[in-house]
C-alpha cells in the first residue's frame, strides 16, 4: 500500500473507506472536495465492504473534450499512468533475480526489430533506449490521437 499511497493518496483513501449507506453523503463530499483541491476532472469509484460493492458512482467528466459525464462503468484512457507501476513490477522481478537490468530486451522479447537488439531493460526503465514513441511515428495529427488496442 505504500506504493499506492505515494502515487495516488486519493485512491488509498477510497480503498480504505468502509462506508455504510448512512455514510454515502460523506463519501460524496470527500470525493468532490478532493477533486476540487487536486483539479481532478473526473473519476469512477467503487466502495467495497466485506466483498460487496456498497457504492459505485462516477463524479465529474470521463471525457472533457466531449463533455461526457463519468459513470461507474466509464472507461478511461490511461496514457502514461502505467509506467511507474510497470517499473515497480520490473524492479520486483530484478530483486527476485528473474530479470537483469543490464540484459538486452531481446532475451525477453525475441521477435524485436534488429535495431532494438542492443537495448537493455535499464534503457527502457530510464527512457534512454532511443526507441521512438509510437505517437511520434504517426503520419498525421489524426493518427496521433487515435485509440490503439493492446
Amino acid at each position: 500500500m505504500t506504493l499506492i499511497a505515494r502515487t495516488n493518496p486519493l485512491l488509498l483513501v477510497l480503498l480504505l473507506i468502509t462506508a455504510s449507506p448512512a455514510q454515502a453523503d460523506k463519501v460524496d463530499d470527500y470525493v468532490r472536495s478532493e477533486m476540487s483541491k487536486r483539479r481532478i476532472p473526473g473519476l469512477s469509484l467503487a466502495v467495497v465492504k466485506a466483498g460487496r460493492v456498497i457504492k459505485a458512482k462516477g463524479y465529474g467528466l470521463s471525457d472533457m473534450e466531449l463533455n461526457v459525464p463519468a459513470t461507474p462503468d466509464s472507461v478511461y484512457q490511461i496514457g502514461s499512468m502505467t509506467k511507474q507501476f510497470t517499473a515497480a513490477g520490473i524492479m520486483l522481478l530484478v530483486e527476485d533475480g528473474k530479470v537483469s537490468l543490464d540484459e538486452t530486451i531481446d532475451k525477453y522479447l525475441p521477435d524485436l526489430p534488429v535495431s532494438w537488439k542492443g537495448v537493455t531493460v535499464r534503457h527502457l526503465l530510464t527512457h534512454t533506449s532511443g526507441i521512438k514513441d509510437f505517437a511520434d511515428l504517426a503520419d498525421t495529427e489524426a493518427e496521433r490521437g487515435k485509440d490503439y488496442t493492446k
